[in-house]
């Protein structure tokens, strides 16, 4: 059983990577194609971090994928590339130094990964991410990818924890003070400047939005009794793996794009991951109940 999830996880990264390349190679003239190595190393390096936290965990259930699963991921990563799609930075465009939109599909990662495992909600992520952009005209964006991969993979490890309830308290304490950090970078450095452009653009406002999607996710977990355990971790989880998958994908872009430190994770991180956030803390919460109310009338 342990080789096989070893290798099912090999599996999972590869089919990623080709189709990148797939992707890469079908993109037209006007898209993003994979270039130079940077990008590799990423992946290497995301890849090496998910074995770590797998051999870490391995005896648990978490990791297990059958056919139920293979299912899910199929349908967890078309619904995410559609929904991506939609709601495209051409048309839901957010103010930072790339292409960044508002997404409420972001939810979608969320609940596969918190409802249905790790592996899932990589898969969802990071493949939908690529079917979105590829969708769109945009291109690949290897390292965004594979943030929009850990997401769903980090809201997942909630299945690692037999009794959930238990990661509560520790959870609420690393999720706040992730976003109190997330609020010093724009504090500390409201403007930066467009590293084409050279304009410089004031993330001030995005404050504000980091704490609206603060409250609203520890609002969850301090009114427990009247929305639920599953609410309250479900957002909790949710918003750490946003703020893990866009932060990789931002500080990659340190070398991938040859950023500052600020531009990127000011002009980048903050106005993906705050908004992110807010749809997630919203909509994963419904998306869960309504799974729920299938399962009861199903009785699976």
């Amino acid at each position: 059983m342990k080789l096989t999830k070893v290798l099912t996880w090999l599996i999972v990264l590869v089919v990623f990577v080709g189709l990148m390349w797939i992707a890469s190679l079908l993109t037209g003239p006007e898209g993003t194609k994979i270039q130079g190595l940077a990008w590799l190393l990423w992946t290497a390096i995301a890849a090496v971090a998910i074995y770590i936290v797998y051999f870490a965990t391995q005896a648990s259930e978490a990791w297990t994928v059958g056919t139920r699963q293979v299912v899910y991921m199929a349908i967890g990563a078309a619904l995410y590339g559609v929904f991506a799609y939609l709601f495209n930075g051409t048309v839901f465009a957010v103010p930072s130094v790339s292409l960044v939109s508002i997404r409420p599909a972001i939810a979608i990662p969320v609940f596969f990964g918190y409802v249905f495992g790790p592996v899932v909600g990589f898969f969802t992520g990071a493949v939908g991410n690529i079917l979105g952009d590829f969708l769109t005209g945009w291109g690949v964006f290897p390292v965004w990818d594979i943030g929009n991969g850990l997401i769903g993979l980090v809201a997942g490890l909630v299945m690692l924890f037999p009794d959930k309830k238990k990661s509560l308290n520790w959870m609420t304490i690393v999720v706040t003070a992730l976003l109190v950090v997330a609020v010093v970078l724009v504090v500390v450095k409201p403007v930066v400047a467009h590293p084409w452009t050279g304009e410089d653009t004031s993330f001030t406002g995005f404050i504000y939005v980091i704490l609206i999607g603060s409250a609203l996710v520890l609002l969850a977990r301090f009114l427990l009794r009247y929305l639920g355990e599953d609410t309250a971790l479900i957002n909790l989880w949710g918003a750490l793996g946003i703020v893990i998958g866009i932060g990789f994908a931002a500080f990659a872009d340190i070398w991938v794009n040859g950023y500052t430190f600020f531009v990127a994770m000011v002009g980048e991180f903050v106005p993906a991951a705050g908004p992110n956030i807010i749809n997630a803390a919203i909509l994963a919460p419904i998306l869960l109940a309504a799974y729920k109310a299938v399962q009861s009338r199903t009785g699976r």
